[in-house]
């Protein structure tokens, strides 16, 4: 593998949605490029991918199993490690701007965002009482507090992530997918461990979009599926980027599944604070 200097290198996105190799506006926006990063870099935060020991949290909804930029165990893990390289280079104003310039234009379209402007990202996010001061002083002149979200995520046999569409105040999220080596005997399998895109059916007897969503529990979850159909399933691909905006439609999932398989992901999302 060669040597690089991961601090020297940049996000190369399209300027245009329409640049992507897929790109769907309706009923919310998806978009995917493949070959996202540089081949020996992919390669690289593969082969450091954390241990699922070293994941400090296990969703009840589903038991994924995820650690993320909230966790001390995040900053552990990636202190002196590649990914602790690429989590400086993706958590930077720059990157984060180049991604709200892309969707800029769809966000236009959702009630919600129209009056989104003056942008101000907050590096270093915390919680506690004096930055939350700082952070409503700022919201109450009129700035749009912007942070990335980081999360590493594995899905196991027999887990799940039910529909949902996202908490209200996330305005993008983004997956690279994580599968194993083509030489491993269950690569084929992985194709159908993608996420699942869905849209209200013609038959619609009860809509269930909101703005405030939730993973639904297992009643909400058979409503859904009575009144929600499949529109697109981004396939679970090596060295793929896949977007989506944040709206009251923009349902999503990741199905049960019963083979021996791990699921691995990186979550990378922007939120307003």
């Amino acid at each position: 593998m060669k040597d690089f200097n991961i601090k020297k290198k940049s996000i190369n996105l399209p300027k245009n949605l329409n640049e992507f190799e897929e790109c769907i506006n309706q009923p919310f926006c998806i978009f995917e490029k493949k070959n996202f990063l540089d081949f020996d870099l992919y390669k690289n935060l593969l082969l450091n991918f954390p241990s699922e020991d070293q994941f400090p949290a296990i969703h009840s909804n589903g038991n994924k199993k995820f650690l993320n930029n909230k966790h001390k165990e995040f900053f552990k893990f990636i202190k002196g490690n590649i990914w602790g390289d690429f989590y400086e280079m993706l958590n930077s104003k720059k990157v984060c701007f180049e991604f709200l310039s892309l969707i800029n234009n769809e966000l236009k379209k959702i009630k919600n965002r129209q009056n989104l402007k003056n942008y101000l990202f907050i590096k270093n996010y915390s919680d506690k009482f004096f930055q939350k001061s700082v952070y409503k002083i700022l919201k109450t002149i009129n700035f749009n507090l912007v942070r990335i979200g980081f999360e590493f995520s594995i899905i196991k046999r027999d887990c799940f992530i039910p529909p949902h569409c996202d908490t209200e105040n996330k305005l993008l999220s983004l997956m690279i997918y994580f599968p194993p080596n083509n030489d491993d005997p269950f690569f084929s399998a992985y194709e159908n461990l993608g996420t699942n895109f869905y849209k209200s059916k013609k038959t619609n007897s009860q809509s269930l979009d909101i703005w405030k969503s939730k993973y639904l529990d297992q009643n909400i979850s058979k409503k859904f599926f009575e009144n929600y159909e499949l529109f697109y399933n981004s396939k679970f691909e090596k060295n793929k980027l896949t977007g989506f905006i944040k709206s009251d439609k923009s349902w999503h999932d990741v199905k049960k599944f019963d083979e021996d398989l791990t699921r691995r992901s990186v979550n990378i999302n922007i939120y307003l604070i």
